[in-house]
């Protein structure tokens, strides 16, 4: 299954469980919405992984993927910083 990548400046709603890639590059990320439950990695399989702590409803992320594990299906947009 290929993995969509996430698009700087585009709002997207994530799908529980379906696995995006981040840009290469340092952004924040912002949800609009309930707050959901988002993990980041290094590997498309999530063999080690972090939860990913939004702070008002924003995080910085930068590279490898990320997903969403609560049935919250959030709007995201990323900012180049």
């Amino acid at each position: 299954m290929p993995i969509e990548q996430l698009s700087v400046g585009y709002a997207i709603q994530m799908t529980q469980n379906v696995v995006y890639a981040l840009p290469g590059v340092v952004c924040r990320l912002f949800v609009d919405g309930a707050a959901p439950t988002l993990f980041q990695s290094n590997t498309s399989a999530f063999t080690v992984s972090v939860a990913v702590t939004l702070v008002d409803g924003q995080a910085e992320v930068a590279g490898g993927f990320i997903r969403c594990t609560s049935a919250a299906a959030p709007l995201v947009t990323l900012k180049k910083l």
